[in-house]
């Protein structure tokens, strides 16, 4: 079998269970958007470093949830969150009042994605980088390719 059909087998086995990965993504929780340090904001404007975040690790959406599975780069530990999709209270591509466009050094083209969602401690907020990646030298994401894909699931 040639390489460029093994690859497409292996994209329709996922599409066929209907199931994203996004490898190198990035994700914060709200707070520690808010309580990032001076050295973060300044790691996050190097071209080196990559946008604030917490968490580093594979993104996957399937029907049922969204899995970031990873490490906590902060305290250098596991992570993995798992978010049932029927938690999911507000999807929102861009920036906001907590992720300015100041906080990133690739604005306007690096969007962060905000996601809204119900847990057992209340409603928590994440920011996603789905697939963080240098494309002719900027900074950038498939951020607009998942908001897209959640748009589908679940339109207004």
């Amino acid at each position: 079998m040639l390489h460029h059909e093994l690859v497409e087998n292996i994209y329709m086995l996922n599409m066929d269970r209907r199931t994203m990965k996004w490898e190198n993504s990035l994700m914060a929780f709200e707070e520690d958007i808010k309580s990032r340090s001076w050295l973060d904001w300044i790691k996050a404007h190097t071209s080196g470093f990559k946008p604030l975040h917490r968490y580093e690790g594979v993104l996957e959406l399937n029907e049922e949830e969204l899995i970031f599975d990873g490490r906590d780069v902060k305290e250098n530990e596991k992570f993995k969150l798992k978010i049932p999709l029927r938690n999911i209270t507000d999807v929102h591509y861009g920036f906001d009042e907590v992720f300015k466009g100041r906080e990133e050094r690739a604005w306007p083209w690096n969007k962060p994605l905000r996601i809204k969602y119900q847990s057992g401690e209340g409603e928590r907020t994440i920011y996603l980088f789905a697939h963080f990646h240098h494309k002719s030298g900027i900074r950038t994401s498939d951020n607009e390719e998942l908001y897209e894909k959640l748009k589908e699931m679940y339109p207004e």
